[in-house]
């Protein structure tokens, strides 16, 4: 059996309570700027919906992430933008003081560097500031952690009930919660067949974090059931197909947004700077501490290979991995620090820091691609046609803040009788000049770039407005 969590000092405990202010002004300041796409989606999801209900059992949307929706329905479509991003705000803050605990395990520099990533981790601060479900589903992650810890050390109807609730409020926050607690559970039934368990010890273990799981998930499942019922469909985003490459990238992209490794790194040297410092801390781990974190990482990507998932692109859906590299991290610093290997454990923490001071500025800066200049810019000599090379995604972002309704958008039928006045090209940087063409083959027209809006990694819309030139 493992020992019991540590007692914090006193000083620890001060430090995780800085960190989780630090980690707060943090996601306040990056709350500023503009709603992006998916976020003014999930409030447009809401403009018909008779009340609050619906939310639950009539909107079978898989952008309706059902307790952010719920807190959107509360503040309006009107409110100031950190209001409506307040809950993520909120729930990512906690987990602050909650990643201390789960890591504290290991000792109080374990605590204070997964508080530490917690509160100053790109990816912690760019969900946490948000209006999206992401922020409490990575809070509910540790949360179920901690509860399975709790659970191998002495399982009680309290420790069994906090894993079934954390697996509940995950699931309500975002489904894939469900494939985090399966990834959790597995890491389990490893750690007790590693123990040395007698195999029928380990399978009732197993049927039972499966069961107390499976509880956990009943209520997001069963609103899902209900909303498809009564709306007779399920709606989805665009689906991308299955790619290695696109796995890879969204892979790295996770080791970058929570160690603070560049972001733009080749995809080859990318991958082998994270297997590298994967294989550096399962060197200095203890065996069994390694078998979660390396479940978080590797079990899902795999899962995802052989059943060729789509949408492998986006290392939001791989948030139970975060997990993994935090105590990783944190499990490696407190291991140099017990040794005494202090100038190991101030680079470490150097380089983390740094590198998510980078990203972190970069989302203070940019935010998610702030649309109203766009706007702003387009309807300066009044009413404005304009064409994108992502109709839906750029009519939904800039209508949003267009309440004057001086943008119409041009089909690309009407081109030819009347070229657009802007073109908009969205996410597309390597496509950006300083004049380029656009339209159909017949009547293509010449434009010049105007402004470039850039947005942080992660998430958001990249937005280079170009204005028609004048022959």
């Amino acid at each position: 059996m493992r020992p019991k969590t540590r007692a914090t000092p006193n000083g620890v405990a001060i430090a995780v309570a800085g960190l989780t202010v630090l980690g707060l002004l943090l996601r306040l300041a990056c709350a500023h700027g503009d709603l992006w796409l998916d976020e003014i989606w999930s409030l447009r999801n809401l403009q018909h919906l008779k009340n609050a209900g619906d939310i639950l059992w009539r909107l079978p949307n898989d952008n309706n992430h059902l307790l952010n929706s719920l807190w959107l329905w509360l503040v309006g479509p009107a409110a100031p933008t950190v209001l409506a991003r307040l809950e993520s705000i909120a729930v990512g803050t906690l987990t602050i003081p909650v990643a201390a605990k789960f890591c504290g395990r290991s000792g109080p520099a374990a605590a204070l560097t997964g508080a530490g990533l917690a509160a100053g981790g790109a990816i912690f601060v760019q969900y946490g500031s948000e209006a999206r479900g992401y922020a409490g589903l990575l809070l509910m992650i540790f949360v179920a952690a901690e509860a399975l810890e709790n659970i191998l050390e002495d399982s009680t109807p309290r420790t069994r009930l906090a894993f079934a609730g954390a697996v509940a409020l995950g699931a309500l926050f975002h489904l894939t919660m469900l494939a985090a607690a399966a990834t959790l559970i597995a890491a389990a039934v490893l750690r007790l067949a590693y123990r040395g368990r007698p195999p029928r010890e380990i399978l009732i273990a197993g049927l039972d974090l499966a069961l107390l799981g499976f509880l956990g998930a009943l209520p997001a499942l069963g609103l899902l059931a209900a909303s498809v019922l009564n709306a007779h469909l399920l709606q989805e985003g665009a689906l991308t197909p299955f790619s290695l490459a696109a796995l890879g990238h969204s892979l790295t992209t996770l080791y970058a947004a929570t160690l603070g490794l560049p972001y733009d790194l080749a995809l080859p040297l990318a991958l082998l700077a994270c297997a590298g410092l994967t294989l550096a801390a399962v060197v200095l781990i203890a065996s069994e501490r390694l078998i979660l974190p390396l479940t978080c990482l590797l079990l899902p990507p795999l899962v995802a290979t052989l059943v060729q998932a789509p949408n492998v692109q986006y290392a939001r859906f791989f948030l139970v991995g975060v997990l993994g590299l935090v105590i990783l991290a944190s499990d490696v610093i407190a291991r140099l620090w017990d040794a005494r290997r202090l100038l190991g454990v101030f680079l470490l923490v150097f380089l983390m820091a740094l590198g998510n001071c980078i990203h972190v500025g970069e989302l203070f800066v940019f935010g998610r691609g702030n649309i109203r200049p766009l706007v702003a810019r387009m309807e300066s000599h009044g009413p404005a046609r304009f064409a994108t090379n992502m109709p839906v995604e750029v009519w939904v972002s800039l209508n949003f803040y267009d309440p004057r309704g001086m943008l119409s958008e041009v089909q690309a039928q009407d081109w030819c009788s009347r070229p657009p006045d802007w073109f908009v090209l969205s996410d597309q940087p390597a496509a950006e000049a300083s004049t380029a063409t656009f339209g159909p083959p017949q009547c293509r027209t010449r434009y010049a770039l105007d402004m470039v809006i850039p947005r942080a990694p992660l998430s958001g819309l990249r937005f280079a407005l170009y204005r028609r030139a004048i022959p």
